[in-house]
């Protein structure tokens, strides 16, 4: 996992949950598949004109961000989901499609999951992101705007909220570089550039 800080800035990801707190949200099930039953308790933005909104100021966010490029060499993008979890929502362990959008208009190879935290992480109690990666578990709770990035393959979940609302928005990245181990070895050599 790779922390990105300040994907959005802090007014754009004050923007963005400011705008999900009255938008309309759906049963997260709706979008998990026949493997996942049991697995998610969660909410998501509607597909409305809000949901677009964000949407495109999150990718338009994320492409002017010289980390990211850097780091997750995309080559294409899912379009974000918008989450909230709630007191005694989760997302047990699990790993998300390979494609996006598979049969539509835009599939997307997902590589990558990205997921950018929208609120003060003592704003509510709960509702870390853990991944079990190459290189043991990692769990986070970061500041609004900054972004967890990790391997689509790699097990994850959002543990338990305890008290309040838990917002972040969530997209995949199909990298030009679809190897892990590779991608790992150029970030280095950018890293000493």
């Amino acid at each position: 996992m790779i922390v990105i800080p300040e994907l959005l800035s802090a007014a754009q990801a004050g923007e963005i949950a400011a705008a999900l707190e009255s938008g309309q949200f759906n049963d997260g099930n709706a979008t998990i598949g026949n493997t996942g039953a049991g697995l998610k308790h969660n909410l998501e933005l509607a597909a409305d004109t809000t949901h677009k909104e964000l949407g495109e100021l999150v990718l338009g966010a994320v492409c002017a961000h010289d980390k990211f490029a850097t780091t997750a060499f995309p080559a294409k993008y899912s379009f974000p989901m918008f989450s909230r979890y709630e007191a005694g929502m989760y997302y047990d362990f699990h790993t998300d499609a390979a494609i996006m959008n598979m049969g539509g208009h835009n599939p997307v190879r997902t590589d990558l999951s990205c997921t950018i935290f929208l609120q003060d992480p003592d704003s509510y109690g709960g509702g870390e992101l853990t991944v079990e990666g190459p290189e043991g578990r990692r769990q986070v709770k970061l500041p609004a705007g900054h972004a967890a990035l990790y391997n689509t393959s790699d097990l994850h979940r959002v543990e338990a909220v305890t008290e309040g609302a838990r917002l972040a928005a969530v997209f995949w990245i199909q990298s030009h570089v679809r190897e892990a181990a590779h991608r790992a070895v150029l970030m280095r050599l950018n890293d000493h550039c």
